[in-house]
């Protein structure tokens, strides 16, 4: 079967775990072929030793004993970028370890400083001495500031303090390392601005948060006064369509009053929704798409949580280091990042399912008029949920992060969110200022909605022109072979997603990659389109076996397995794109890099079709559980809310960091999931299902025929 491919790559990421852990040591770090002069003649071989010599990549002054001892200073945070000296044993050991790619730029430092106690060290050295320290600039690249751009004061700190804090660095790398460099001011802050003051935003979102808990209490309590237990054990489901059980909804109301939109905040009702079983044929056929979907959220929240570490002040960085510098992490790299794909590929399946399911039961052929309720009908149910965490990341989200550097992960996603979150709600976010993006998780969000502003309209072209099938598949198929390449080649980017720890250094704010190719809809067609034909495919065969998929014969055969075999040969090619130069544009990588995603899409899209045609009756009583059916219903909130809590794993942070260990790393990847689902559970029932509801009361869909629920499906089926 072709998701069996899936499965194995996740495998990757846990072998690499055992590797690391049980090795103990990894033999490919480049600190075990580092050897150091000793002075003497003879060399010392380094192992960890090389590594530990090293300046560490963060560290912080205590920010409140600074204001303690000096109330009237300024707290700062330098970038340093080291001068290089080649007669340095230090100096060797940043040089070897910065070059490999899943290693940070060791000869890039964080420094928190307080300013007084930096003036006080200054006043007792001598001028010569000061201007030996004085050094000018020095490039590195990638590079980059992550100031806040509403803190409209740092010129004025840089002015009166970028000299007296680049020679208190100096100094004391020179006393310790016997190295110097350049520092540029990043943020300063004093003890009257180290805290968010409360504004209108902090008010609304309490007074929302508020009127929530008040509107879902009384509509369950109305709920429970007013309806008797049901003849069946199922509850009521809000977005229900059925009219035999609105009919016996009615029959059991005893006032009008639970037929007030107000009262679709009932947790009765939402909470049905989560776990009501699939009912229909097409849900029973694609309910196996629920595991995949949910081993998926599972293992793209594991990776996230080792890249949050990554990026935030760390510590012992070192592990993770080693860890994706192994082969098997460089091959898994070059897969991971499709895991999202995934989701785009079942969104093509469910949407074109959906409508041809509706479109097949009308006796005319679908009206135009239903491309702007689809699209209207879709924007409304991602909305409020989206609001509504905005609404947070503008407000409080910063509230509780006193640590000197998570202004990084905090303050700066505050003020993004603040000056660029209209982009969000355009779904434009993934073209636009991707260096400053509001909700960097939110990108899958606008690359799907514009994914079905392509698909809807398709669809109905197919369904009014029949004969343009074929022309229109073929045109699709075309276009998403050559926009990748065209994309790749212009850009002179890598044809497999590369270990980059020095972007990430920087929350990927300036990642070339993800800016002109992973985040953009239009290079990434080929999953989306996929899934449409694989939807086309299973309403073409809803009632009988598809013959080029279930039998035994060799066109089957390599359709199921070429695809996945195709993905794994090409990633297990990825170490070798480490060291090709990209200065110059190349065609051959840029078409291999257009077949590898593209054989991504084709291999979900197969695996799916076989799946719900062939796989999905033999494990049936998983596929139906609540508790899946629950988890996976979820995943939308565990998207919009995952960056929120992987934040908090490392805020607060003072010293050298927050410490990390592989043992951290599990308690923080269970920690994780337990809080993303529990907060996605509580959107859920208290925005995003309620909403629902009556956002499609208010646009007068009606709720009496099978039929007009087919339509809502296809045209709110957000995944």
């Amino acid at each position: 079967m072709a998701l069996s491919a899936v499965a194995l790559t996740r495998v990757i990421l846990v072998l690499n775990f055992l590797v690391a852990n049980i090795s103990g040591r990894i033999a490919n770090a480049p600190g075990k072929h580092l050897a150091t002069n000793t002075g003497s003649g003879r060399y010392r071989s380094p192992f960890a030793d090389d590594y530990e010599l090293m300046p560490a990549l963060f560290h912080y002054e205590n920010v409140t004993e600074c204001f303690e001892k000096y109330p009237t200073s300024a707290y700062c945070v330098v970038k340093t970028v080291l001068k290089p000296e080649e007669s340095s044993d230090v100096w060797r050991a940043i040089a070897q370890y910065s070059k490999n790619p899943s290693y940070h730029e060791h000869s890039l430092l964080d420094r928190g400083l307080c300013v007084d106690r930096c003036v006080r060290l200054l006043d007792g050295l001598s001028s010569s001495v000061k201007a030996t320290l004085e050094t000018e600039p020095i490039t590195v690249k990638p590079y980059h500031l992550l100031s806040i751009p509403s803190e409209t004061g740092l010129p004025k700190y840089r002015t009166q303090y970028g000299r007296i804090l680049n020679i208190c660095v100096n100094h004391r790398l020179k006393q310790r390392y016997n190295l110097s460099g350049h520092s540029e001011l990043e943020r300063c802050v004093t003890a009257a601005t180290q805290h968010p003051s409360i504004d209108a935003y902090h008010v609304l979102f309490l007074s929302l948060i508020a009127t929530l808990c008040g509107l879902v209490g009384y509509a369950s309590y109305l709920e429970w006064r007013h309806t008797p237990p049901p003849p069946s054990p199922s509850l009521d489901n809000n977005n229900e369509t059925s009219a035999t059980t609105k009919a016996n909804h009615a029959r059991r109301s005893t006032t009008t009053t639970t037929n007030a939109l107000w009262m679709e905040f009932a947790l009765q009702r939402s909470w049905s929704q989560l776990v009501t079983p699939p009912r229909t044929k097409l849900q029973r056929d694609f309910a196996f798409v629920e595991i995949f979907r949910m081993l998926s959220v599972f293992i793209i929240l594991a990776i996230h949580v080792s890249m949050a570490y990554v990026a935030a002040p760390t510590a012992n960085m070192r592990p993770l280091e080693e860890f994706y510098g192994l082969p098997l992490s460089l091959i898994a790299v070059s897969v991971f990042p499709f895991q999202v794909h995934t989701f785009f590929t079942i969104s093509g399946v469910m949407l074109a399912v959906h409508f041809l399911e509706f479109a097949s039961s009308r006796a005319t052929r679908v009206g135009w008029s239903f491309l702007w309720k689809g699209v209207v009908m879709r924007y409304v149910r991602i909305f409020p949920v989206l609001f509504v965490v905005w609404l947070y990341q503008v407000s409080w989200l910063d509230w509780f992060a006193r640590g000197p550097g998570d202004y990084r992960y905090f303050a700066l996603e505050r003020d993004n969110c603040r000056t660029n979150g209209w982009l969000n709600f355009l779904f434009l976010n993934n073209y636009f200022k991707a260096s400053s993006m509001c909700m960097q998780q939110s990108w899958h969000l606008a690359a799907d909605f514009q994914f079905f502003l392509a698909g809807l309209p398709l669809l109905i072209l197919i369904n009014r022109h029949p004969r343009l099938l074929w022309p229109m598949v073929t045109s699709a198929s075309i276009f998403s072979i050559a926009a990748p390449i065209v994309n790749l080649y212009h850009h002179k980017l890598p044809g497999v997603i590369l270990a980059n720890f020095k972007q990430l250094r920087f929350i990927f704010y300036v990642h070339p990659v993800l800016t002109n190719d992973y985040m953009l809809s239009h290079p990434h067609t080929c999953s989306y389109f996929s899934g449409l034909f694989a939807g086309l495919a299973y309403h073409r065969y809803r009632t009988t076996s598809i013959p080029w998929l279930s039998g035994d014969t060799t066109s089957s055969r390599l359709l199921k397995w070429l695809p996945p075999a195709m993905v794994l040969l090409q990633a297990a090619a990825s170490p070798l794109f480490y060291a090709l130069d990209y200065s110059e544009p190349m065609l051959w990588n840029a078409v291999y890099g257009a077949v590898h995603r593209c054989c991504w899409g084709a291999m979900c899209a197969v695996g799916i079709l076989y799946g719900a045609k062939v796989w999905q009756g033999r494990h049936s009583w998983i596929h139906f559980h609540p508790a899946l059916q629950l988890l996976s219903r979820l995943s939308f909130g565990v998207f919009m809310v995952q960056f929120n809590v992987l934040k908090s794993l490392t805020q607060n942070a003072s010293g050298n960091g927050t410490g990390f260990s592989w043992k951290i790393f599990f308690e923080a990847v269970l920690y994780t999931w337990i809080v993303c689902y529990g907060v996605a559970l509580l959107l859920a029932l208290m925005v995003e299902l309620p909403a629902a509801a009556i956002f499609k009361r208010l646009l007068g869909a009606r709720k009496s025929s099978q039929t007009d629920k087919t339509e809502q499906q296809c045209a709110l089926k957000k995944e």
